[in-house]
């Protein structure tokens, strides 16, 4: 089914005067960021910027002209993705500002970002998800143990730079981790910058510790500007308190991991290919995350943040590929450090999921009663749980 790849087959010799900026070129430009711009783009907005296809050659040539995995869970795709795409009219004029990016294992942060400047002078700022580095995923869980991210700081002063050095409209866009973060800084920016923004995307990000974020006017001001799109069977962007206004997107895949993949995505006529609304899967993954969350003490939470983090640096390793390549150093130095937190703290940790299989049957039973009453599979699944 047709995609990004076909998306910029496609429409890649029409400008954005022919066809304006759409949700497909910002699905298209978070696929590619997960390559490493930030080693051949200045970090300094000070500079001028630079041509996108320059820019783009200059790091496949730098990888060996070759399209190379980029860890453990991200394959080579979005490399192939950003060439056909530096080879397109389309994005013959886009150009670069700068990208940021900032790394640290304690406290976990793995923030990057990339300013680019459209021909029409639009400022699209995309942030990067969960790249392969352990301390990415460490910053994920704390978001929720810890009530929020580093990142979220550096997103706004980012933003700020970038909004006081060029004029124009804004775009926020992130897929994963940096659909959380494009939201949060959009909600959390100055009301001057939040006034220029036009559009704020997020991908299948997850959400936060609490749904306060929600209520406020700055969200409600920005619900006609935000497109919230998640995959039919979506996972990722069930994890902790989200909000719906969100629309479901086909994927080429079934399984609700893989189509956290934004390269999955179908597209039809330079348009996201939608569905009515996640399905059953899904809602069973939200109900059961969000009854577990909920029900966690702070003890729980405490006991959570101490091990996972303890246990990211136990591994030794800066990133998954290299935890593979050296797996059992990696598995020694992660049990010593499990075994080296205080016993209260594991017990804590291991009552607070206790019985999750039991709530995740509950949780099944819940989405058929209220949801699917005439969709025998989900039954079958609840029962096949226990």
């Amino acid at each position: 089914m047709p995609n990004t790849k076909n998306y910029i087959a496609e429409f890649g010799n029409k400008t954005f005067d022919e066809v304006p900026f759409n949700d497909a070129d910002a699905v298209a430009i978070c696929e590619i960021f997960y390559m490493p711009f930030e080693n051949v783009v200045s970090a300094s907005a000070d500079k001028n910027p630079l041509d996108f296809s320059q820019s783009c050659e200059k790091l496949f040539e730098q990888r060996g002209c070759k399209h190379k995995a980029l860890g453990l869970l991200l394959t080579n795709v979005p490399s192939k993705r950003m060439m056909e795409m530096s080879a397109a009219l389309r994005y013959k004029d886009m150009k670069i500002i700068r990208v940021k990016s900032v790394y640290s294992q304690e406290p976990a942060v793995q923030y990057c970002s990339a300013s680019f400047l459209l021909p029409d002078g639009t400022i699209f700022v995309v942030y990067r998800g969960t790249d392969d580095t352990v301390a990415g995923w460490a910053e994920d869980l704390n978001i929720y143990t810890r009530k929020g991210s580093p990142s979220y700081d550096i997103a706004l002063e980012d933003l700020s730079e970038i909004a006081e050095k060029h004029s124009g409209n804004i775009i926020l866009c992130g897929h994963s981790k940096g659909g959380n973060i494009a939201l949060y800084t959009a909600c959390k920016c100055s009301d001057e910058i939040r006034e220029r923004i036009a559009a704020v995307y997020n991908l299948d990000g997850p959400g936060y510790a609490d749904m306060s974020l929600f209520s406020t006017p700055e969200y409600k001001s920005l619900l006609p500007r935000y497109k919230h799109y998640v995959p039919s069977s979506s996972f990722i962007g069930m994890l902790m308190e989200h909000d719906d206004d969100y629309t479901a997107v086909k994927s080429n895949k079934h399984i609700g991991m893989l189509q956290h993949d934004v390269g999955t995505w179908q597209i039809k006529d330079g348009k996201l290919i939608t569905v009515p609304d996640t399905d059953i899967v899904s809602k069973v993954v939200d109900e059961w995350l969000s009854t577990m969350f909920d029900n966690l003490s702070p003890e729980g939470e405490e006991a959570m943040d101490k091990i996972v983090n303890k246990v990211a640096l136990g591994l030794g390793y800066k990133t998954l590929a290299e935890v593979s390549r050296h797996a059992k150093t990696a598995i020694d130095g992660a049990v010593d450090a499990y075994n080296s937190i205080d016993p209260d703290v594991r017990q804590a940790f291991t009552q607070a999921f206790k019985g999750g299989m039991k709530v995740l049957r509950k949780s099944a039973k819940f989405v058929y009663n209220t949801t699917y009453k005439t969709a025998d599979t989900v039954m079958q699944v609840a029962n096949n749980l226990t």
